[in-house]
């Protein structure tokens, strides 16, 4: 690699893949990172170059949670609505594609009122919880962090 190159994150890639969606990028209500905010509800966040957090509600998460965690590419914040995604490889790509896509059509207040509230992103969970925030299943466990105000 030359001098003045960086390599390209997932991140970027994230970014790039969703352009023409009817997303809009903005800085994570929840730093560091970035969002990608649905007409003003910040529904993917991009805290690192590996990880991105899909807002999917608790209704979505109930019925496709099995399915997702059985990939080992997802791990879910169930009480939230979050989904955590790892970011490794082009197929992950096409699988936070996936989920953004139901994100939308879940989170989209154009196609039904919101029946529930908007919840904090489970990266700045209160420290006054006990236990880690994401149910881990790849062996390793991260804790939460204090919650940031918005």
């Amino acid at each position: 690699m030359s001098a003045g190159h960086r390599p390209i994150s997932y991140a970027d890639l994230v970014i790039d893949r969703f352009q023409k969606w009817p997303l809009t990028e903005c800085r994570a209500d929840c730093p560091p990172g970035r969002a990608l905010a649905l007409h003003g509800l910040q529904i993917v966040h991009l805290h690192g170059g590996d990880l991105a957090e899909v807002l999917l509600t608790q209704e979505v998460i109930s019925r496709l949670g099995t399915a997702l965690t059985a990939s080992g590419r997802v791990d879910l914040s169930p009480a939230a609505g979050w989904a955590q995604v790892h970011l490794d490889t082009d197929g992950d790509l096409f699988l936070l594609q996936s989920l953004v896509s139901l994100a939308i059509q879940a989170n989209d207040p154009g196609s039904r009122p919101l029946r529930r509230t908007v919840t904090a992103c489970p990266m700045y969970v209160s420290a006054a919880e006990s236990g880690p925030s994401w149910r881990r299943h790849r062996g390793r466990t991260r804790r939460s962090r204090a919650n940031v105000p918005a």
